[in-house]
């Protein structure tokens, strides 16, 4: 796949390739063997793209209704990458804030992990895990903040990495969530659900 500036990516969200998202070219990036593009999704969100199977490309100026239907049922395999079945746009959570609001922000966005910043940089995760056995622990979920609680080893993977490579990172860490990054920033998270809903396909 090669677009350009101004091009329009339709990207299958869904193993059955029902739902899709849509979006614009805003930045080439990469090389052309392995490309990348920053893309301007039509949801008001931004994120770097790599283009995968599920990824279709629309010419700036044709008609967007020319994206073949026939491949809206490709299958979703252990191999692929795992950008197919990540969530995005990630749900994030300030360094600073305390456990009471990432604790709010999970409820508020029904997932199950935030990924922590300082600024514009990413320092790891929190989970639903995380805050319970924090507050199991003693600490005050008011003056307790996201950053105390982070992994000092956090696991990440990139979203070319395949299924069932972070499915190991998962299985070897003991963890059931592994943030996506490309380039210095955050593109997506993947969880163990996601994982083991592709694995139960299989059998």
């Amino acid at each position: 796949m090669s677009a350009r500036v101004g091009d329009r990516i339709v990207v299958r969200t869904d193993p059955h390739g029902t739902d899709r998202r849509h979006g614009t070219v805003r930045e080439v990036l990469g090389s052309p063997d392995s490309p990348q593009y920053r893309v301007g999704w039509d949801d008001g969100h931004e994120s770097f793209l790599y283009p995968g199977p599920d990824t279709s490309l629309v010419p700036a100026g044709q008609d967007q209704g020319a994206v073949d239907d026939s491949e809206s049922g490709t299958p979703i395999g252990e191999h692929d990458p795992v950008e197919r079945i990540m969530s995005y746009p990630v749900r994030t959570v300030d360094a600073l804030d305390s456990l009471r609001t990432a604790a709010e922000t999970l409820a508020e966005a029904n997932v199950g992990a935030l990924v922590v910043m300082r600024e514009s940089t990413p320092l790891g995760i929190i989970s639903e895990r995380d805050i319970v056995r924090a507050v199991a622990g003693g600490g005050d979920p008011d003056e307790v903040w996201s950053a105390d609680v982070i992994g000092v080893d956090t696991v990440w993977a990139a979203p070319t990495d395949p299924i069932l490579h972070v499915a190991g990172l998962m299985r070897h860490a003991s963890i059931r969530h592994v943030p996506l990054r490309a380039q210095g920033e955050v593109v997506g998270i993947v969880s163990a659900r996601d994982i083991l809903a592709v694995l139960y396909e299989r059998c």
